[in-house]
């Protein structure tokens, strides 16, 4: 389901907020939130993440995954938001990443960034790490 505008629709225990460059949907599982990112994250969509990551740690998880595996590009306004949700959940919570690939992975770890943010080729090995 597509929405053609930045209005959250709650459809199955997920929220979709989304745009035509971004989509992201967020699902809570075992004291897990995941969040799926779709589309392009760049200096104009980041903040769409950010938002997002914020209100999955209102509820205070154990862990956060930020599942990366069907975006297509990755900028560094996305890496900052990457960075950002790995502080904002430290030290109680634990944050996994969910990157392979080219578009994903490589940026991530180009810069060095799979120094601090633990990085998992699918989210199945993500969500087993991490219950």
């Amino acid at each position: 389901m597509r929405t053609e505008d930045n209005d959250s629709v709650v459809i199955g225990g997920g929220q979709i907020a989304g745009t035509a460059a971004l989509t992201v949907v967020t699902v809570e599982r075992d004291q897990l939130v995941i969040v799926t990112v779709q589309g392009s994250v760049d200096v104009l969509t980041a903040p769409q993440l950010s938002e997002a990551v914020d209100n999955a740690l209102t509820g205070e998880p154990r862990g956060l995954i930020i599942d990366l595996s069907t975006t297509e590009f990755l900028a560094s306004a996305g890496m900052s938001a990457l960075v950002a949700a790995h502080e904002a959940i430290a030290p109680a919570g634990k944050l996994g990443v969910v990157a392979d690939g080219p578009s994903t992975a490589r940026p991530i770890r180009l810069v060095g960034l799979d120094q601090t943010l633990t990085l998992y080729p699918t989210l199945e090995d993500a969500i087993g790490a991490m219950t």
